[in-house]
């Protein structure tokens, strides 16, 4: 069976012209903005208003444009050195769009579609949201590959695990880190979706869990390990403790942060960590301020990636691995149910 491997994520804008892109088709997605369409519209409306400028802003001090599509771009070349198969990016609000890509897959009957998310942890809002956009591509190509998620969640993989800390010891750098906290930071997400049902609050605090676990048996003792969230927008309640507050209020002066629900460097760890925050750690004097590195092109992302897409190859793949907790299973044959589902509606 011909097959080509798609890498999901959301997307960065490529200029600061694409940035009212990036904000309009990310606030019109009924998995971020859970509500009806007319309200939906309204609360695009007004939050555009208010954060496009500033978000512009931000980009401009990351020379114009988001690193994320560069960077995918990157690990798909190290990919492409050891799979044989085709390999695309699927950016959910901003180009590439899975659309051309689909098209050519379709033109050269490519029969089998894998799926991996570049999100650790599982969650409506970006990788079902993300599986929804190729689901929905390809019926309006009036195109019917088989479609198959490699992993919905991959956050207790103890290779992902591994390669978790091992961004956290490049950032170390060998230093003593006794008196440093380390600051395990994930995308924040609204308390109304997690009471509805998602399970990434869940499985964030799992990831923390297996991290401070394999620190501990690498002998890696920071003085405190903490989960925060970050990257809040409007007046909502969301998940907490909140990284700006943390920051604010410290216990210790010595951090380092590592972005914990990224996988690929992006405005949120280059410039909200490493730069905006960077300045409430200079304004309070903090002793050190360290950000560490997604694991974007890292061998041992790479070899993540491939061990999944072996699996699926081999047929070896646990039937409920990895979606115990996930409330639309996408990789474990509920997928097909879910896509029935998607057509009666």
């Amino acid at each position: 069976m011909k097959q080509a491997l798609f890498l999901l994520n959301m997307g960065g804008p490529n200029s600061l012209d694409e940035v009212e892109l990036f904000l309009y088709n990310m606030f019109s997605d009924k998995n971020i903005l859970p509500t009806n369409p007319v309200t939906r519209a309204l609360v695009r409306t007004i939050i555009i208003a208010k954060r496009l400028e500033e978000a512009k802003e931000s980009y401009a001090h990351l020379g114009g444009k988001s690193p994320l599509s560069d960077l995918t771009q990157e690990l798909i070349e190290k990919l492409k050195n050891i799979l044989d198969i085709p390999i695309y990016p699927a950016m959910r609000y901003v180009p590439p769009f899975a659309q051309e890509s689909l098209k050519k897959c379709k033109d050269e009957g490519v029969e089998e579609l894998l799926l991996f998310p570049l999100y650790p942890q599982y969650s409506t809002t970006t990788t079902l949201s993300s599986y929804e956009d190729i689901v929905s591509r390809c019926k309006a190509l009036d195109y019917h590959p088989k479609i198959t998620m490699l992993a919905c969640q991959y956050y207790d993989d103890i290779d992902y695990i591994n390669a978790n800390v091992a961004q956290i010891e490049k950032a170390i750098n060998g230093q003593d880190i006794s008196e440093y906290d380390l600051l395990l930071s994930a995308h924040g997400l609204p308390v109304s979706i997690i009471k509805a049902g998602d399970p990434y609050q869940r499985q964030v605090e799992s990831n923390v869990s297996a991290i401070r676990t394999l620190l501990k048996i690498k002998d890696i003792n920071f003085k405190d390990v903490k989960l925060v969230y970050q990257s809040k927008v409007g007046n909502a309640t969301w998940l907490e403790p909140n990284l700006v507050d943390v920051l604010r209020n410290p216990t210790n002066r010595k951090v380092l942060i590592y972005p914990l629900a990224f996988t690929i460097d992006n405005s949120e760890t280059l410039f909200e960590l490493d730069i905006e925050h960077r300045e409430i750690a200079e304004k309070i004097k903090y002793d050190d301020y360290i950000v560490a590195e997604c694991m974007n092109n890292s061998e041992a992302f790479v070899n993540l990636i491939v061990k999944y897409v072996n699996m699926n190859s081999s047929q070896k793949k646990n039937s409920t691995f990895p979606c115990a907790d996930c409330s639309v299973c996408l990789c474990c044959g509920a997928a097909s149910t879910y896509d029935s589902e998607i057509v009666k509606s």
